[in-house]
């Protein structure tokens, strides 16, 4: 029997239904309206626009289609938020990241395939912020992994592309023993969220933001020195708009000024054609799309072996190499290295 027209258009048009359900669910989390749901269970049309200043009429059709997608329930004219809203609550930083932060390039791709074309944008803050709470449960606990494997404690820790901050606040928080802890980051946004958090958790005689560019700060005065660096998914924006060689020269300077530091640097694998890795579950689910926005936003993904070659040309000993918890992401394509200056 012939498939009807009908059926091959509700197939080929899923892709469509994910992509505005994806930018709908991010926001519902950046609106507020995800957590006062949260907070307060069923609410009417009228209690929900006057608590959050909004068209009523615009918000009923933005609930009502989240409802229908089955991320809401209605009852008795008060909506809630239904389990299958609640169960992707730990997955917000994701949203926020692909969404929030690289929406605006992957509408720009089919423009920027062209020769000449220049690079997308993205913002930036949203990005940082979409990373650090990714890092929660991947880069975080690895670079702990990697903290570990060096004799004595960490008391002076430098966080370089720290986002919002929440590296810094969650290192604080967990280890006491750090005495001072700074961030650098380039997005202004990002440095008035991270004084924020910091605030917060009242940890301003501990931590200190710098909203300046990696390479800025090197070049800068400032009486800290830290004993480790963390590098979070730096090196490869550095590789994208400087090269190998603006690579080098930024780790050269960085053991030139602290010669006595740690290094950790964390790493994606760039495994796009792996046919084994890229059927993985979360090879598809977010590798792939994660891959495509860097190559057009003047980042550059590379190889372990290229990034170990890298560091043998700087004179950086490989102390430790570590990967993400597999109950978290069993592909092994985030790498974590410990690194510090050979013969230091």
């Amino acid at each position: 029997m012939t498939e009807s027209f009908e059926a091959r258009l509700i197939e080929g048009i899923q892709p469509l239904r994910q992509y505005v359900l994806s930018i709908n669910i991010y926001h519902l989390f950046e609106t507020g309206l995800f957590d006062l749901l949260l907070a307060e269970g069923g609410l009417a049309i009228e209690a929900i626009a006057e608590r959050k200043a909004m068209e009523p009429d615009r918000l009923r059709v933005f609930l009502g289609y989240l409802r229908n997608e089955g991320y809401l329930s209605e009852v008795d004219g008060k909506f809630s938020l239904a389990d299958k809203a609640r169960k992707i609550e730990e997955f917000r930083p994701w949203y926020t990241m692909f969404v929030g932060g690289y929406d605006e390039t992957y509408m720009q791709i089919g423009e920027k395939l062209s020769r000449g074309s220049g690079w997308a944008s993205r913002n930036l803050a949203q990005v940082g912020n979409g990373s650090c709470g990714i890092s929660r449960h991947d880069a975080i606990p690895l670079t702990r992994k990697l903290m570990a494997k060096v004799p004595g404690r960490c008391t002076r820790l430098l966080d370089m592309g720290c986002g919002n901050g929440r590296y810094l606040v969650e290192f604080c928080e967990a280890l006491p023993e750090i005495q001072q802890a700074w961030g650098v980051e380039p997005s202004a946004e990002s440095c008035r969220e991270a004084e924020q958090m910091i605030a917060r958790h009242g940890l301003q005689d501990r931590v200190h933001i710098v909203n300046a560019s990696a390479g800025a700060f090197l070049h800068a005065p400032s009486s800290f020195e830290p004993d480790f660096v963390v590098l979070g998914f730096v090196l490869h924006e550095i590789l994208g708009q400087e090269g190998p060689a603006g690579v080098r020269a930024f780790l050269t300077q960085m053991v030139e000024r602290f010669p006595h530091l740690h290094l950790i640097i964390i790493e994606v694998d760039q495994q796009l054609d792996s046919p084994q890795l890229m059927q993985h579950g979360l090879g598809l689910a977010y590798y792939n799309p994660y891959y495509l926005a860097h190559p057009f936003t003047q980042q550059r993904l590379e190889t372990p072996s290229f990034w170990e070659g890298v560091f043998a040309e700087c004179d950086l000993e490989v102390v430790a190499k570590e990967f993400t918890d597999p109950e978290v992401d069993s592909t092994g394509m985030e790498v974590g290295y410990l690194l510090r200056k050979r013969g230091s």
